[in-house]
Parts: structure tokens; C-alpha cells; sequence
């Protein structure tokens, strides 16, 4: 097929007043796999939507998907036919749950684009998307402006140097103010901006209001239309009128003027080819679009300012020049910092050289190759993939979403999975408009895409091989053992008993969680064997009840849910002695547990034999001085001569001290949480053919070290959130009191309503926003009026327990004028005091 999608920039540089028909269809055919395929990685986009929850993520999507021919019909978040949202509770509560995956054609680029969710409950999500984008789009509300959670994705965001371009949505509304906006972008957020459209309105003759009907394009000077008489509902056809000195829209003139201007001075400060094209005429308006456009893309990706443009999503304005910013702002995977790239612990243990092992850099080489893409250790042929999604389809089965950084992935090939060492073969390799597949003959570097015929990988996973060959032995161990950085999963701070109504549904209920779990890390699963109830964890009550509506309505499961309750989790205060455990068929180990409390990079750690297991932030440490001869004799080999690999005995002691710490503490069973295990000595049957029994001595050895301690050095934790309350000057008194007296929390700071961390950045900010020339917005004067420029955050930091339920009071306190957000902040050890009343309860 021929991709014939017109696009705004070409046509407005050839064209003066006229109609241009922006929405042309795809003919499907078979060729639009190649095109996309081949779209060279200068012209790729990896990019995720971000916002706060209701911003119009979903709904500017939509129209993406439907102007660049992807889809025929525009799809609403209130009809409930979505693309993206395409679970059944996405659809019946109008919110988005999972993060989706979406590739879009514009212009003669790829835009592989993920929308995400705005709720805090499912902040892993965005977390995993953000990993693997090289840009994002921050869409903000016109009339509630820079939000809490906007706050949050844009740190998230700003981070991991992620460049982001800044969407200002609904201006259609009732209140939508475009230039007050944008200062609280300068204010709250802390970034420079240029403001490459403005919003254009009209009058209404009967009502004396002002009706959104455009945009004005302030680099290519042009005022697009797309509600004028000729024009259509979908908003694929947009009056495209030149703007010049003598035209019949002077104000819309004067407008491109000043917004040039100060395009020009801001830009002018970064790169002084702007400042030299504007001395060759000293007109604002002669400077061209494309040094003004070169130089913004270059600011944005380097983070010095964020490019800024509004619409209506809903009502069909604004999307195209959006998706045009996209492909002229925001980088190609050649133009991002390229990830770090480790070889894993495991592996580098079995070098000859124990001096040169310990000393060696753990990095692996990277270079960007204009074509190819990242090249690790110089090898064009090494393919690193990093899975950051697994869903399980009823018809599909397991899918796995990757993003491929280096080489070529091919299907029906076998990969290693660098983590657990084992070899893994896939199936068919699939491109996703959401749950739409389009099968492909291989991901390239730069690609997003989804791997099936597999359950071998979860969440996190570095895949690797040969670009060429289908097997992965062609590759040296250094390479065979390579790893993107993690993706972190937050821990559960909400829990949920989960029981089978009946004998009978209990291994449904099994299967059914395990595919929970499979899909979203975040969620865990442990067993209380006091109460014989399986506990379900969460980040939050929302994220709780969605799964279990997806367990009892879609899944069918007959189950019975508890009430949510806080997760707590154990430690020791005390450290044991060393206690040894042997098996009748010749292993050994010899072991210690202790405590520590967090950060876990606080701690001395020796420079090898430490293994990290995330799931609670436990630590294992096996000492190299430990290992027995019949192993240290086959680590020294050419050829590894034991039944089983290094990997696996090593994993096999992590699995035995992984099972031990999550039969939980001596006060709730609770999963034990921030230990140090250390191995001191271990022995192995070099005859035997598995590790069972080093698994077994394991798990019963550091049972009988913490039998040893008594109840006093024992004790619980529990999840202390950063709680963030917005509140005006004359709510200040009483919010503060309620949060130290009946919260137990402890306020950390009060300071004026920004994001911006420290007191010369804060002083930065506002003073960049006052300089910050914004188009008339009668909302600003406002805002002024009114001022919410004295509007506080209260930072505070306080037990989860104490705020369920803080919403209803924070609004009688405050007539309904405040909010507040917060955020998992750490676990903390429980005074007696409290300890024995969360017990009691």
C-alpha cells in the first residue's frame, strides 16, 4: 500500500487560504507492514502520553489513530469505544487502567505511541512506559491547569531525561485559560517554554461569548480553522489563511508578532543562529520557520525549554499540528542518551582471573551507529530487547510488549533470558494498535512491539541473541549475560484477603491470580497460614477493586474478597548467629540473618556475591571465600564440567532464601522485609543433577536462625506516604493541626505552590514566569484577583493507616477547596505503642 497522509507542515508552505483535507484512510493492504518497517530510525518516534487523570489523554489519542488513517471512526471515552481502552472497566468507568500501545503514521515518520494512565493507583504503569520512551506529551487541562499528578509524570518524566512537549487541552471549555496555563507550567514545573500555537476564538453574535475555533501557528504564520463553514465535524477538513501584515486579521498579526518575539529572545539565548538570522533583517517575522523550529527541537531535547500547543481533543481541534510537534520536537531514538548496559554478577564469576573479575568495569561499550541504531560491545549482530509488559489475551495468550535497543529481533527464534539464563523460544512478532495486532517479520532497533508463544518472561526481563543467527550460543558469555537497567517496581502499600467460595474453584482462583500477577508486577501474592487466606497487595484501593472486578466478572471467578487493609511487613532488630544446615545427600550451607534499615545505597556492601531480591528489598550476600573447591575447580575450566550450571546453583540458593523470608515474622507471618542473609560457606553433590535439596537446606536453615530470637527483637513495618495538601493561606492553621494531631504525621515543609524543589529555583521560576509573554487571557487577571499565587503545599510525611478516609475530612475542613496527593515514601519501623495497637486490631 501507498501511505498518502497529507500533513499540515508541506501544505501550509505551498499553500495560502484554502481548505485542506487532513484525514485521509490508509488503503489496507499488505504493503502497510513494510512501510513501517522501514520508516529509517532518524524518523522513528517512541513516545507516551502523560497527565493527570481526565486531561484528555485517551480522547486526543483517538484522534491521533483517526487522522493518521489508522482508524475510520473517532472513538469516545463516554460512548465507551476507545481504541486504547479497550478493557471492559476502562470502558465502564471512563478511565484508563493499562497502559496501551499504539503505532501511528505521520508524515513519513513512526510514531510508536503509549497512552497511560492518570490515576496515582497505577503510577507502575507510566513507571514501565517511561522506561522505554525516548519523548512524551504532557497534556494539561485548560481550566484546572498544572495538577497534582501533573506534577508528578512531569518529574517522572524529567528524571529519566525524558524531552517533553506540552499539549494544553480543552480550550473550548468555560474557563480555559491558555496564558495562565502556561506561566503555571513556567512556575510549577520549572522549565522555559515556546509557545508554537496559540488559540485563536470568535465571538458569538447572540451570546456575546467567546467560541474556540482555532489555532494560530506563530512559526509558519497561519490561522487554522477548523470549525468554518466548509469545514466537517471530524475536524479533517482545516482552513488553512496566511497571515501577513495587509491581511483582513490584524490582531491575529500582532499576536504572531509578540509570540515570535519572544520565541526569538528565548531561543536566541540557547542558540545563536536565531540571534544571526534575526540581525540579517531585524524583523521578528522574517526569521524562518526552520531556524526557529530546528532550534526549539534542539532545546527541547535538551531539555532547556518545552515546546507548548493547545486544542480542543474533544471537539476536533488542534490533534494534527500536535502530531506534527511530535515529529519536529521530540527525539529519534538516535538522539536519546543511550541506557546502561551491565553484565550480570552471575556470570562474571566464572572468569579465570577471580583479581581481574573483581576490578573489571561491569558496563558494557555503546555507540550510536547512524543507521543500525545502539551497537553494544561493538556488535552490530547483538540484539538486547527489554520486556516492560506482559498481558495474557484470551485468544493470543501470552504477550510480551519490548522494546528492542539494539540489533534485529526475528520470530520463531530463541532468545536468552539474560536474568534466569535459560533459552527461550518465540513465536510470532506483532505490532499493537492496542488489542489489534498486525503481525511483522522483525522489530529493529528503535521499535516497540510484542513477542508471543511464550510465558518464559515477565516484567523487566533483558532478552538477548544474534540479529542473524536463530541461536544464541554464537554470542560470548559477556554478551549472553547483558542487562538493561531494571524496571522498579513499588511495593504494595494495600491488601486484600482472597478465599475460594469452594474447594473446587481453588485451582481456578490459582491460574487465574498467577495471570494477575504475570501482567501487573505490582500487584503480590502471599499466602497467611494462620488464616489459610491468600493476601493480594496493591498500590492502592482503586487498584485493588479493579482487580477484583477483573477476577470475579471477566475471569469468573467465584471468590470471596476481603475488606483493603494497609500491607505491613516484618524485620528483626537483632542479628543471629551463624546456624548450619545439611542434607543426607551431601549439601551443605552455612548462614546468618540480619537487618538493616533503608536506603539499601547507604550500605557498605562488599564489591561481589551481593544479589538484590526486589521483591521486599532483601539483601543476600555469599561470600566469594565460600565457594567449594569441586565449583571453584569447574569456574577455572575451559568447559563447565558439573550436572548443573553455576547460574542455577546460585539461583537456587536466592530461591531458598526468597521462600524462607516470605513464611513471614513471629508477630503476623508477615513477609519479612529489609535482611541481610549471609552466606558464608555452601556445599553441593557434584554428582547430583538438580538443587532441590540446596533449595530445601536453605529454606530450613534460615528458619531455625530466626527460631532463635525471641519476640522483642522482632517487629512490624509499616508504609509511610509523602503527603502533599494544596491549600490557601486561611486553611493553612487548621489542615496543618488535623495532620500532626489526628494524621501522626510530621509536616516536612510548607511552601508556595510549585514543583520546583529548591529556593533559587523556586525564585528562578517565578520570575521566568512573569517574564513569560502569554496571549490576553482574562482567567490570568483572574487568577490574580483572587490570589492564588499564595496558594501553599503542605509537605508532610505520615503513617498510610492514618490517611485512609482523609479525603472527607480535608473537604470539611476546607469548604471543599482543597486537595491533596501522596505518594509511597518508604516502610518504617512500628514504635511499641503502635505496634500493639495495629495488632490488637
Amino acid at each position: 500500500m501507498i501511505l498518502r497522509a497529507f500533513n499540515l507542515k508541506p501544505f501550509l508552505a505551498r499553500h495560502g487560504q484554502r481548505l485542506f483535507h487532513a484525514s485521509p484512510r490508509w488503503r489496507a493492504t499488505e504493503d502497510y507492514k513494510d512501510v513501517i518497517l522501514k520508516t529509517p530510525l532518524n524518523r522513528v518516534r517512541n513516545i507516551g502520553i502523560i497527565a493527570h487523570i481526565d486531561a484528555g489523554k485517551t480522547t486526543t489519542t483517538e484522534r491521533m489513530l483517526y487522522y493518521s488513517g489508522v482508524t475510520g471512526r473517532i472513538g469516545n471515552v463516554d460512548e465507551g469505544d476507545t481504541v486504547t481502552d479497550y478493557m471492559t472497566q476502562e470502558k465502564n468507568r471512563g478511565i484508563t487502567i493499562q497502559s496501551a500501545a499504539v503505532t501511528i503514521p505521520w508524515n513519513k515518520h513512526k510514531i510508536n505511541l503509549i497512552d497511560t494512565p492518570g490515576h496515582a493507583d497505577f503510577t507502575f504503569e507510566v513507571i514501565r512506559s517511561l522506561r522505554v520512551l525516548d519523548g512524551a506529551v504532557t497534556i494539561l487541562d485548560a481550566v484546572a491547569g498544572v495538577e497534582a499528578q501533573t506534577e508528578k509524570v512531569w518529574k517522572q518524566a524529567k528524571d529519566l531525561a525524558i524531552p517533553v512537549v506540552a499539549y494544553v487541552n480543552k480550550m473550548d471549555r468555560e474557563g480555559a485559560g491558555f496564558g495562565r496555563t502556561v506561566k503555571e507550567i513556567v512556575s510549577r514545573l520549572g522549565t522555559r517554554v515556546v509557545i508554537v500555537n496559540v488559540p485563536y476564538f470568535i465571538k458569538d453574535r447572540m451570546t456575546g461569548r467567546s467560541i474556540f475555533e482555532g489555532v494560530i501557528d506563530v512559526f509558519d504564520k497561519k490561522l487554522l480553522l477548523w470549525n468554518s463553514p466548509n469545514g466537517a465535524s471530524d475536524g479533517s477538513k482545516v482552513e488553512v489563511i496566511d497571515i501577513a501584515e495587509d491581511s483582513k486579521y490584524p490582531e491575529v498579526y500582532q499576536e504572531v508578532l509578540k509570540c515570535r518575539e519572544a520565541a526569538v529572545e528565548q531561543l536566541g539565548e540557547f542558540d545563536e543562529d536565531v540571534i544571526n538570522s534575526f540581525f540579517e533583517t531585524e524583523d521578528y517575522m522574517k526569521v524562518p520557520s526552520s531556524t526557529l523550529k530546528k532550534a526549539l527541537r534542539k532545546a527541547c531535547i535538551e531539555g532547556y525549554a518545552t515546546p507548548v500547543l493547545c486544542g480542543a481533543s474533544f471537539k476536533n481541534i488542534g490533534v494534527q499540528p500536535l502530531l506534527d510537534a511530535i515529529n519536529d520536537y521530540l527525539p529519534s531514538p538516535l538522539e536519546v542518551k543511550p541506557p546502561e548496559v551491565t553484565t550480570s554478577a552471575i556470570q562474571s564469576a566464572r572468569s579465570k582471573n577471580k583479581k581481574q573479575t573483581v576490578q573489571q568495569d561491569n558496563s558494557l561499550p555503546i555507540k550510536v551507529d547512524p543507521r543500525d541504531g545502539l551497537v553494544i560491545n561493538n556488535n552490530h549482530n547483538l540484539m538486547t530487547a527489554l520486556a516492560f509488559k506482559v498481558i495474557s489475551h484470551p485468544v493470543r495468550g501470552i504477550m510480551v510488549f519490548v522494546r528492542v535497543y539494539s540489533g534485529k529481533l526475528q520470530p520463531h527464534s530463541t532468545v536468552l533470558n539474560s536474568r534466569t539464563g535459560e533459552k527461550v523460544r518465540i513465536g510470532k512478532l506483532l505490532l499493537m494498535n492496542a488489542d489489534i495486532p498486525q503481525e511483522v517479520r522483525h522489530l529493529s532497533s528503535g521499535s516497540i512491539g510484542v513477542i508471543t508463544g511464550t510465558d518464559h518472561i515477565v516484567t523487566g526481563d533483558t532478552l538477548v541473541c544474534h540479529s542473524v543467527s536463530k541461536n544464541p550460543n554464537q554470542l560470548p558469555p559477556k554478551e549472553k549475560s547483558a542487562r538493561l537497567l531494571p524496571i522498579k517496581v513499588p511495593p504494595p502499600v494495600f491488601s486484600v484477603s482472597i478465599e475460594p467460595a469452594s474447594v473446587s474453584e481453588n485451582r481456578k482462583l490459582e491460574t487465574c491470580l498467577n495471570t494477575l500477577l504475570r501482567e501487573d508486577p505490582s500487584l503480590h501474592l502471599s499466602y497467611d497460614e494462620e488464616t489459610g487466606q491468600n493476601i493480594l497487595s496493591g498500590m492502592g484501593e482503586l487498584h485493588l477493586e479493579i482487580t477484583k472486578d477483573r477476577l470475579i466478572n471477566d475471569m469468573k471467578v467465584n471468590a470471596e474478597v476481603g475488606e483493603v487493609r494497609v500491607t505491613y511487613k516484618e524485620t528483626i532488630t537483632s542479628p543471629t548467629g551463624y546456624f548450619t544446615g545439611v542434607s543426607p545427600d551431601g549439601y551443605e550451607i552455612e548462614i546468618s540473618v540480619d537487618s538493616f534499615e533503608g536506603p539499601i545505597e547507604d550500605l557498605d556492601l562488599p564489591e561481589e556475591g551481593v544479589f538484590y531480591l526486589e521483591q521486599d528489598d532483601n539483601i543476600v550476600i555469599i561470600e566469594p571465600d565460600g565457594i567449594p573447591s569441586v565449583v571453584k575447580k569447574a569456574l577455572d575450566a575451559e568447559i563447565w564440567s558439573l550436572p548443573v550450571s553455576y547460574e542455577t546453583i546460585i539461583n537456587g540458593i536466592l530461591s531458598g532464601v526468597t521462600g524462607a523470608l516470605q513464611m513471614g515474622g513471629r508477630h503476623a507471618r508477615l513477609p519479612l522485609h529489609w535482611m541481610i542473609v549471609r552466606v558464608r560457606r555452601w556445599m553441593i553433590n557434584p554428582e547430583a543433577n538438580n538443587v532441590s535439596p540446596l533449595i530445601g537446606i536453605t529454606r530450613t536453615t534460615i528458619l531455625d536462625a530466626l527460631a532463635s530470637l525471641d519476640d522483642k527483637t522482632a517487629t512490624l513495618l509499616e508504609p509511610i506516604m509523602q503527603v502533599f495538601v494544596y491549600v490557601s493561606d486561611e486553611d493553612l492553621g487548621p489542615v496543618s493541626q488535623d495532620l500532626m494531631s489526628a494524621r501522626n504525621a510530621k509536616i516536612t515543609g510548607i511552601e508556595d505552590e510549585t514543583s520546583v524543589s529548591s529556593s533559587d529555583a523556586i525564585h528562578w521560576a517565578k520570575e521566568q514566569a512573569e517574564k513569560t509573554y502569554v496571549p490576553h487571557d482574562p482567567t490570568l487577571g483572574y487568577m490574580k484577583k483572587t490570589h492564588v499565587s499564595a496558594n501553599k503545599i503542605i509537605k508532610a510525611e505520615a503513617p498510610l493507616r492514618e490517611m485512609i478516609g482523609y479525603l472527607t475530612k480535608l473537604r470539611s475542613l476546607t469548604r471543599g477547596r482543597a486537595t491533596y496527593d501522596m505518594e509511597f515514601v518508604g516502610m518504617q519501623r512500628t514504635p511499641p505503642d503502635r505496634l500493639r495497637k495495629i495488632l490488637e486490631q
